[in-house]
């Protein structure tokens, strides 16, 4: 399914319920235990802007990056977080792994 310039396929449907889910948290104050949900929130979304911008991305090197990521963000800030995402991203696309 294209929506303007981005690709999304049955597997970016996942991150867009996981987004909803998320920002409902947010908004009910429900508990999640041991993650952040701002951080989980920031995380899902930029997963899902370069999963739908890049629909070439082959999936099993772009899940374990995104299991790691999630992880981290049990242990570290968001900001670096974020800066592990897509230097991680950047070096997996120059030497093409995804």
């Amino acid at each position: 399914m294209y929506l303007g310039p981005f690709y999304f396929d049955t597997k970016e449907l996942f991150l867009i319920l996981a987004s909803i889910i998320l920002t409902l948290s947010l908004f009910f104050g429900w508990s999640l235990w041991w993650f952040d949900k701002r951080a989980l929130l920031t995380i899902t979304i930029l997963m899902l802007i370069t999963k739908g911008l890049l629909p070439s991305i082959h999936n099993e090197a772009f899940f374990i990056l995104a299991i790691v990521t999630i992880f981290l963000t049990l242990y570290l800030p968001i900001f670096q977080v974020v800066l592990f995402y897509f230097l991680s991203f950047l070096f997996f696309r120059l030497l093409k792994v995804i």
